[in-house]
């Protein structure tokens, strides 16, 4: 099978990360251990969701070079797709379905990479690694990568595949997701006083958000690697109340905020905290009762710096003839392997413009051109010197 075939079949499943991916795992599985790959699965704790790691070589090995994309998508319900978004429809040179770009694409490309691999009988391993739950948390991505170091089979590259034209991207912002839960008392709206309305301090709150946000927008510290070159904050969805003669007791909300390199989201994180405990719930107090708040993290993506890839993008650039650029606002996973001591970019098929939107789709040359990367890299590795241990 070729990276459309792969495509064709991939798409078929609906693995938006809100449902089990256990059906396409399944065929993954099947596929790479039909093809003499070995593979080992990560559970989720509690979902029927998988993380897989494909290995072409000594499993427990480490060393040599990973491949990283996810398979969960965004939903298409309630978007305008002029074809079924889960069958994958051709026009031109257009393969269009949900995830085909983001980022189906680039593991159908590693996936139909396999055979030719195991033919090469190459003396390092070549990981494949496959995670769920990238857009809403990269929690499997956390996971994978502890337990492989615990394992000592860290790989010494890894080179994720979402969408860049198949430029190298060495730089991204981090990425931190909240969502906070006010929590007020509830009694009739003709006696303000006699409850505590839990939408008017979320909307305290998100005020205050914003005008950090602006603090951001106009701060002298930038980085004009990334567009735009400052960090950012956005309210992306609140809710709250039952009834316009109800005082609510109970809003909520979710933040991001997406920091340049060097920013320290967590310290962002608190600065709201304390802002909320110190200056808001005192002023909340009626007849002995006061708002309560609760803060939970959901996502955590780290900052991808150019600090120790420079060397991993540069023979990349060589071997596959493209570009490096500059960093990108959108978030990955590069970040957490990084963090791992895995130096990492990010390389793959397709256009991020045409992620997350109706009609979804990538060009077939792209998809190509990834599958002939893949092959050039895994056999210019061994002398590549890019890990600082292998010489040229």
């Amino acid at each position: 099978m070729d990276s459309v075939e792969i495509l064709d079949k991939i798409v078929s499943f609906n693995t938006r990360s809100s449902l089990s991916n256990l059906d396409l795992m399944a065929f993954i599985r099947e596929y790479a251990m039909a093809n003499k790959a070995q593979v080992e699965t990560l559970r989720h704790p509690t979902e029927g969701k998988e993380a897989l790691r494909i290995v072409i070589g000594d499993v427990e090995a480490g060393g040599g070079i990973a491949f990283a994309g996810h398979v969960d998508t965004v939903p298409a319900e309630g978007q305008a797709w002029t074809s079924d978004p889960f069958r994958l429809g051709r026009i031109g040179q257009r393969l269009q379905g949900r995830g085909a770009v983001d980022m189906k694409g680039f593991v159908a490309c590693c996936l139909a990479a396999i055979p030719e691999i195991i033919k090469k009988n190459l003396d390092f391993p070549v990981h494949i690694l496959l995670t769920y739950d990238e857009e809403v948390n990269a929690e499997s991505a956390h996971l994978l990568m502890k337990d492989m170091a615990a394992r000592n089979c860290l790989p010494d590259v890894c080179i994720v595949g979402e969408p860049t034209g198949m430029d190298v991207v060495m730089a991204q912002k981090s990425k931190l997701v909240a969502t906070v839960t006010i929590s007020g008392r509830s009694g009739h709206s003709s006696d303000p006083d006699g409850g505590v309305n839990a939408i008017s301090v979320a909307c305290r709150v998100v005020c205050w958000l914003d005008d950090q946000a602006e603090r951001l927008r106009t701060a002298e510290r930038r980085d004009k690697g990334f567009s735009p070159p400052f960090s950012t904050i956005n309210v992306g969805r609140i809710n709250g109340g039952t009834s316009v003669n109800i005082i609510p007791d109970r809003a909520v909300f979710e933040v991001e905020w997406r920091g340049i390199p060097g920013d320290d989201l967590h310290a962002r994180l608190r600065d709201m905290q304390h802002f909320i405990e110190a200056d808001l719930i005192p002023g909340t107090r009626r007849n002995g009762r006061e708002c309560g708040v609760d803060v939970r993290i959901e996502g955590w993506y780290p900052t991808l710096q150019n600090d120790d890839n420079q060397d991993l993008a540069a023979w990349i650039c060589r071997t596959i003839g493209t570009a490096a650029r500059g960093g990108v606002s959108y978030a990955t996973e590069a970040g957490v392997y990084q963090g791992c001591g895995v130096p990492t970019v990010i390389c793959g098929p397709g256009n991020i413009a045409q992620a997350h939107r109706p009609d979804e789709w990538i060009d077939i040359d792209q998809l190509r051109k990834c599958e002939r990367s893949i092959l050039d890299l895994c056999m210019g590795f061994e002398k590549s010197g890019v890990d600082g241990r292998r010489t040229s």
